[in-house]
């Protein structure tokens, strides 16, 4: 039995993961999430990630771990010139910060599991930063470098950064959108509407889902891991390119000249 513990079960893709999983016998699930999991079978326990005591409560609570997956996120497009500081810490707090601790709280309960696994759910902003969602891409990227660095600290768990490509679900719609920005209102609002095409015209959350759990079928799947045929292909040549390229094709896609 694999006992897998999905934080942010409640919707989008981590909603999706478990409806898949539970059609198999072998995965016992528990969703905790701010809202309770519609799934039958799946065990709910309700926490806010950004509260300490309350994130280590629900992972006391669940009990025996093979599996964490971490599926919490927020997106905030602002620029970096007008971002309250409220809003930067709450997007640090939910992307990264709290995976830390869910990991964190999660570790003694892994550390007894024969094959335990820990899937963070990265971006390609990760990779190719997006256009005034800054915050958000640098909080992906650091879900990348966690995932290497508990590598070398917990070499037995095997700990995986998913870079998730644009993907069709409500995420898009929930995103934080500033206005009364000044200069930067027309760029913003470009780049915020191409983003959400992006999105909405991306991968299916069903598609994202079943490559994930390929990931987790794997005895030892490494640290950074590409979702889409196509988005391997883009986020290679992105790599490759010279900076002014990167910068350039940047602007391109998000609208900004």
């Amino acid at each position: 039995m694999n006992n897998i513990v999905i934080i942010g079960g409640a919707t989008g893709i981590g909603l999706s993961l478990i409806r898949r999983l539970m059609n198999d016998p072998d995965y016992r699930i528990t969703s905790i999430a701010r809202e309770t999991c519609d799934v039958e079978g799946v065990t709910n326990i309700v926490a806010d990630v950004t509260d300490d005591k309350t994130i280590v409560r629900a992972i006391a609570e669940s009990g025996k771990i093979d599996t964490l997956v971490y599926c919490a996120g927020i997106s905030l497009a602002a620029p970096v010139e007008y971002a309250k500081k409220a809003d930067i810490k709450n997007i640090f707090d939910v992307n990264i910060i709290s995976a830390i601790l869910c990991i964190k709280a999660a570790l003694p309960a892994l550390c007894e599991s024969e094959r335990p696994k820990i899937v963070l759910l990265s971006s390609s902003g990760s990779i190719a930063p997006i256009a005034y969602d800054s915050f958000y891409s640098a909080t992906k990227a650091g879900l990348n470098a966690l995932a290497m660095a508990l590598r070398l600290e917990c070499p037995k768990i095997k700990c995986s950064a998913v870079i998730v490509p644009g993907t069709q679900t409500l995420f898009s719609f929930r995103r934080k959108i500033y206005d009364d920005c000044g200069d930067y209102n027309d760029t913003l609002k470009s780049a915020a509407k191409a983003l959400q095409n992006i999105e909405q015209s991306g991968y299916s959350v069903d598609y994202v889902s079943s490559q994930i759990i390929n990931i987790l079928e794997k005895r030892n799947p490494p640290p950074v891991c590409t979702v889409g045929c196509m988005n391997k292909v883009m986020l290679g040549l992105y790599k490759i390119l010279p900076w002014r390229l990167k910068l350039y094709a940047l602007e391109k896609i998000y609208r900004l000249k």
